[in-house]
């Protein structure tokens, strides 16, 4: 049988040495499968540095293991969630790749460009989803109608909606939103090469708007938007505002590293959204 998402070619040791040395003995099921995700979201950033350099990032396993194992960088939610994926399938688990509307920070229609996971771990089915950059889950969610997670200072459930779809909900101060809309039907890797397509290249997709980072502990969520830094801490939020001479600075607090000329093209596009 033939391997669509790349699972074969994934680098799993590198893998691992990147984001969760010692994680795999004496673990198994969903136990493991919460300690992978928790470490994979904390590990490796948020980034679409790509994008804003007008490069579509690769979704070949191998290139996703060389910039985000093997160098320290993140990645966008196709990158994060396919290397998941190909992980969680090389360690046994049964995994089918959904596809979303974005909801969260958005006015009128939205394509579905966002991918999530759905994952079987002792006969229950989780959402997975590592690769969220606002408002995303440490844990995984289980896929059971209106159950809620705590996770911090946030709680999470999933809500049946129309047309064969569920809200993937955040609550947070209090009140429930609807970070996207969930399609439960699994999707083939073409849909997703479509909208990796959209979201680099489309002049209104919402990646390519200004710089956007994101790295989560158990404790705090560091997020850049634009030009303002965010540091929450618990129901805490401290905001500063970040020009393109403390770039490097900023990008080292993320756990990212560019090369000189990523690092200077990147000043320019960001100056020039000043």
């Amino acid at each position: 049988m033939s391997d669509p998402w790349g699972t074969d070619a994934l680098d799993l040791p590198a893998y691992l040495a990147r984001v969760a040395p010692g994680t795999l003995p004496g673990a198994a099921g969903a136990s493991l499968l919460n300690l992978l995700h928790v470490a994979h979201a904390t590990a490796l950033p948020y980034d679409n540095i790509d994008l804003l350099l007008d490069r579509a990032p690769s979704l070949y396993v191998p290139d996703i293991v060389d910039k985000m194992c093997r160098r320290p960088r993140g990645g966008c939610c196709h990158e994060h969630n396919l290397l998941f994926g190909c992980v969680l399938e090389r360690l046994g688990f049964h995994v089918e790749r959904l596809a979303a509307r974005v909801v969260l920070g958005g006015r009128g229609p939205r394509p579905r460009t966002h991918m999530a996971l759905r994952v079987v771990a002792d006969g229950d089915a989780w959402l997975c989803d590592v690769g969220f950059g606002e408002e995303g889950f440490l844990a995984p969610l289980p896929l059971r109608e209106g159950e809620v997670t705590g996770q911090g200072s946030r709680a999470f459930r999933v809500r049946a909606h129309r047309g064969h779809q569920c809200r993937v909900e955040v609550n947070r101060n209090g009140a429930w939103e609807c970070l996207y809309l969930l399609s439960l039907e699994a999707r083939p890797p073409v849909d997703f090469a479509v909208a990796n397509h959209y979201v680099s290249t489309h002049p209104r997709s919402m990646l390519k708007r200004e710089l956007y980072l994101q790295r989560l502990s158990g404790a705090t969520r560091l997020k850049l938007r634009g030009h303002t830094l965010t540091r929450v801490t618990g129901d805490h939020a401290e905001e500063s505002s970040v020009g393109s001479d403390a770039l490097p600075e900023v990008l080292n607090a993320f756990g990212i590293g560019l090369r000189e000329e990523e690092l200077a093209a990147l000043r320019r596009r960001v100056t020039a959204d000043i």
